[in-house]
């Protein structure tokens, strides 16, 4: 699976949910999508690993820490291939993610075959 792939079934399992991809060519290391939910938009970087690395650019590390100081919400949306279990990082994470992968404590975990619903979670704050 790739993360475009990643993308798509997020969409397809959250209907309700207005998500836009952005295609940034320019400025580097902004989030890949847009979410909107209840009125409260959240933005998503969505990695898919392979084992336990996360790979993230300065560029996403800075870009997460700097919203994450100006109040705004975002977040690092992680599947790993080998077992499909997915986990949702609060943005403020992503340097820790860089340097300790997929162990990290996360905001909320989807485990395999589970309603993609409680992915929902991260509107709540």
């Amino acid at each position: 699976m790739s993360e475009s792939k990643f993308y798509q079934q997020l969409k397809k399992s959250l209907p309700y949910v207005y998500f836009e991809r952005i295609e940034n060519r320019i400025g580097q290391g902004t989030a890949d999508i847009t979410a909107i939910y209840n009125k409260k938009e959240i933005w998503i970087e969505l990695k898919f690993i392979k084992l336990n690395k996360i790979n993230l650019s300065p560029f996403q590390i800075s870009w997460h820490l700097k919203r994450f100081s100006l109040g705004i919400p975002t977040f690092i949306l992680v599947k790993r291939g080998k077992d499909s279990l997915i986990k949702a990082y609060e943005g403020k994470k992503a340097l820790e993610l860089a340097k300790n992968g997929f162990s990290v404590p996360c905001f909320v975990v989807r485990e395999p075959r589970t309603d993609m619903k409680k992915l929902l979670k991260m509107f709540e704050n």
